[in-house]
């Protein structure tokens, strides 16, 4: 249990996945955080595109009255995540990992190829892990989030957020490219990390470095 000030993270998750999230976010919340793992985009909840998501979750923090001391997007999230911080001023730190897409994977056929092929790591997630998140979400909703994913472009969307953002790239990301990610930090004057041994699924299977890493942007000025 860490010490000082409880801070309030939350946490958008990747395309219709939130089951893989879990662990890392009950390591937090074990750690001392307050922690909102949010149901993921393309789950019925929210709305499925990533633009209307991330205005449903900035109108969400208004109605609290909240402040986010940490945003954390994952994947898919992490395009959805970056509309809620240029939304809303109450963002304090956005943390983007393994961001998507670049533009060599921005056609409906790279980006399903990528994402059916899934990952090769000892820490990846199972595809049964997946198919009960993917029912909640079912097959249109997936399209049409699978759609906006293509459509919504963090490169358009970063300069207009005024949180301190960190962009990080797994070294095993299947996915996400490091060329993207890097040029994404270097737009917004964003930190940029890599992770080392970790898959684009990342924090699975390190709550370790994930709880060290949240620890680090939070006692940032």
């Amino acid at each position: 249990m860490r010490c000082g000030p409880v801070s309030e993270v939350w946490i958008v998750p990747g395309l219709a996945v939130r089951r893989y999230a879990v662990p890392a976010a009950d390591a937090l919340r074990a750690h001392g955080h307050r922690v909102k793992l949010l149901d993921p985009p393309g789950w019925p909840e929210r709305p499925p595109e990533l633009d209307r998501y991330g205005h449903s979750v900035a109108d969400e923090i208004v109605r609290a009255s909240s402040r986010i001391d940490l945003l954390i997007g994952l994947s898919v999230g992490g395009q959805a995540a970056a509309v809620v911080a240029a939304d809303h001023p109450g963002v304090s730190r956005l943390l983007l990992v393994s961001p998507t897409i670049g533009p060599v994977q921005r056609s409906r056929h790279a980006l399903l190829t990528g994402w059916l092929r899934g990952e090769d790591h000892p820490n990846s997630p199972a595809t049964r892990t997946h198919l009960p998140d993917w029912r909640r979400a079912g097959p249109a909703r997936i399209y049409r989030t699978f759609t906006s994913v293509l459509r919504i472009r963090l490169e358009d969307v970063l300069p207009h957020v005024d949180a301190a953002v960190t962009i990080a790239h797994a070294d095993h990301d299947r996915l996400s490219t490091h060329g993207y990610a890097a040029e994404l930090a270097q737009l917004c004057r964003a930190r940029f990390l890599v992770l080392p041994n970790a898959p684009h699924s990342w924090p699975v299977g390190d709550d370790a470095g994930f709880i060290a890493l949240v620890d680090e942007l939070l006692a940032a000025d």
